[in-house]
C-alpha cells in the first residue's frame, strides 16, 4: 500500500469517527461535516508527522495536530458563524490514544492478579508506560486547542454575533 493511500485511509476513518462524535453531541447539521473534515485533516496531520517527519513522541505531535485543528476551527467558525468549540472539539475526540489506556488497564488488572514478584514488576513498568502516555496525548490534545481558543480569545466572542449588534 502506498504512503498516499495510507495517509487517505487514516484521514478517511477519522473522518467517520469525527463525523459520529460530532453527530452525537446534535449540533447544527453543517458543522457536522465541518467537523468531519478537520477530523480528518487533524488525524491526517499527526499521521504524516509521526510516519513521515519521524516525530520521536507522540504527544508532540498530537499537540501540533490539535494546534491545527484549533486554528482551521477558529477560521471555519468565522466563517460559518459558529461557535468554534462546536466544530473542533468533537474533530479531537479520534485522536485520543484509547488503545493506549485500555492497556494500561488491562497490566494494572494483570498486577493486581499476578502473585509473582517479576511478572508485577513487568506489569507495573508496563501500566506506567501506558499511563503516562495517554495522559501526555490527552494534556497534547487539551492544551493544543486552548492555546488557539486563547490566542484568538476575543474573535471567539465576535463568531456568532453580528458586526451591527458590537457596535451598540
Amino acid at each position: 500500500m502506498s504512503d498516499l493511500s495510507l495517509i487517505a485511509l487514516d484521514m478517511f476513518f477519522a473522518a467517520v469517527a469525527g463525523f459520529g462524535f460530532a453527530y452525537a453531541c446534535n449540533p447544527p447539521l453543517k458543522t457536522l461535516f465541518l467537523s468531519a473534515i478537520l477530523a480528518a485533516i487533524g488525524h491526517g496531520f499527526r499521521f504524516m508527522l509521526l510516519e513521515f517527519f519521524h516525530f520521536q513522541t507522540l504527544a508532540i505531535a498530537t499537540f501540533l495536530a490539535s494546534f491545527v485543528v484549533g486554528c482551521l476551527g477558529m477560521l471555519l467558525a468565522k466563517i460559518f458563524k459558529t461557535p468554534a468549540e462546536i466544530i473542533a472539539f468533537p474533530a479531537l475526540l479520534p485522536m485520543i490514544p484509547g488503545i493506549y489506556a485500555y492497556r494500561a488497564i488491562l497490566y494494572l488488572i494483570s498486577f493486581i492478579r499476578s502473585e509473582d514478584m517479576v511478572l508485577q514488576t513487568s506489569y507495573l513498568v508496563n501500566f506506567f508506560n501506558y499511563f503516562f502516555l495517554t495522559l501526555s496525548v490527552t494534556l497534547a490534545l487539551a492544551v493544543g486547542v486552548s492555546m488557539t481558543l486563547l490566542i484568538f480569545f476575543e474573535q471567539s466572542f465576535m463568531m456568532t454575533r453580528n458586526a451591527k449588534f458590537l457596535k451598540k
